[in-house]
């Protein structure tokens, strides 16, 4: 039997920060300026917890608008979805 891992993302309702900053459908209004710094902050909560409460640290190398995740309250989560399309990919190979 193989050991595999697999990173699971939760569904957040949001998606991403680049589909808001970029999609000229959604309201402005959404991004006044306490909504921003609680943007701001959870991405700098996230990183640094990848970066020191990790063993080992973590060290984040896409940190872009398409990587940070927002919930239902605007919350920010870092994540990387290179690493969802390489296992999916991964996936489809060993599957045919």
């Amino acid at each position: 039997m193989r050991k595999s891992m697999m990173l699971v993302y939760e569904y957040l309702e949001h998606n991403s920060l680049d589909k808001w900053l970029h999609n000229k459908n959604k309201s402005s209004n959404v991004f006044d300026w306490p909504k921003q710094l609680q943007i701001a902050i959870g991405i700098a909560h996230g990183l640094c917890y990848m970066h020191h409460d990790c063993s080992p640290p973590i060290v984040h190398r896409h940190i872009k608008t398409s990587n940070i995740l927002l919930d239902s309250q605007f919350n920010a989560k870092v994540a990387d979805f290179g690493l969802a399309r390489w296992l999916t990919l991964l996936l489809d190979s060993q599957h045919s």
